[in-house]
């Protein structure tokens, strides 16, 4: 009988490649959504996956969609995730984020046996003293997004204390690949650059600050360490960063995706994408997630950023419905 693994998220950028990746795996796959289809991000799989409705703060909806799909195990990936939309409405991050992550642990209270996996982020490090950072460096969150990942750790530490519950949350490094929000730095040059290729846009990519220096992992490679940490025979709780521990600036990414232009285009600083507490070098020591489940990155820098403009030279060029004027 296949494995039921639910997901929140699973429409989103993390989830839909995540929701792929357990398929392979011959898995049987569930997932909450709260908006109606058609699920564009789930379209290479649509009618393999079981869509539950309902809000992430809804508790009776989780409820019973846990209840239905009686998963071995529920993927936490849900949630404000663009720290520049999280400092623009920090009550609506703080609810999502945290509340969030309430709803899914009391959804769960009486199925103690369910392992439960979340999606934390690296930005909870914030400004770390030495690079590559272990999972035991102190917590300085510099933004509002960050803050909320470090809240819901506290709430997924106790449950993972004291509840009986297997809780794994993974610290993923910045995650890049199809189907990435715009309001991420690699998405948003990709879909300057397809929006230049397409006539649509003056040729100039608008950028923030690019002196940061980031850890970059391809958005498949993390379904896969996903998938990987919901297999995990472990009990308690445990925490496990997840990257390539090799720093990239930003400057180098937009470099990359500048030389992939199929026109000439040239770059400029727009004030408005200047992040304010931007870490300036940070990347994760994955020693132990590596050592426990034999993880390693697999696609190369290149290849993610090819793939990545390529989706937004088709999103570009779809078709889009013609609205009465």
């Amino acid at each position: 009988m296949a494995r039921a693994v639910l997901l929140t998220g699973i429409t989103g950028f993390v989830g839909s490649h995540l929701a792929e990746r357990l398929l392979a795996d011959g898995d049987e796959v569930h997932g909450l959504a709260v908006e109606s289809p058609p699920f564009p991000n789930l379209a290479a799989i649509h009618g393999q996956v079981h869509i539950h409705p309902g809000d992430l703060l809804d508790l009776d909806a989780l409820r019973q969609a846990v209840a239905v799909a009686r998963p071995a195990c529920v993927i936490h990936l849900a949630g404000q995730a663009v720290p520049t939309l999280a400092a623009a409405d920090p009550l609506g991050a703080i609810r999502v984020n945290v509340m969030g992550t309430a709803t899914v642990i009391a959804a769960l209270a009486d199925r103690p046996g369910v392992r439960l996996v979340v999606a934390s982020s690296a930005e909870v490090y914030g400004t770390p003293a030495t690079v590559p950072v272990p999972e035991d460096a102190p917590l300085l969150p510099t933004n509002v997004y960050a803050a909320s990942k470090v809240a819901a750790e506290a709430l997924l530490g106790e449950s993972g204390r004291h509840d009986a519950r297997p809780v794994t949350i993974l610290r993923p490094a910045n995650q890049n690949g199809p189907r990435q929000h715009p309001g991420l730095a690699a998405s948003a040059f990709a879909k300057q650059i397809a929006e230049i290729e397409a006539g649509l846009v003056a040729p100039v990519i608008w950028h923030g600050d690019l002196t940061a220096r980031r850890d970059f992992v391809d958005v498949r490679d993390m379904a896969a360490a996903f998938a990987l940490a919901s297999r995990l025979d472990e009990p308690g709780l445990g925490i496990y960063n997840v990257g390539s521990g090799a720093p990239v600036a930003l400057s180098e990414i937009l470099g990359l995706l500048v030389g992939m232009a199929r026109v000439p285009v040239r770059t400029d600083v727009d004030p408005a994408r200047v992040r304010s507490g931007a870490t300036t070098v940070l990347s994760l020591d994955s020693t132990r997630f590596r050592a426990r489940t034999g993880w390693a990155p697999r696609i190369a820098l290149e290849r993610t950023l090819g793939d990545l403009l390529d989706w937004w030279r088709a999103e570009v060029a779809r078709p889009r419905p013609v609205t009465a004027g």
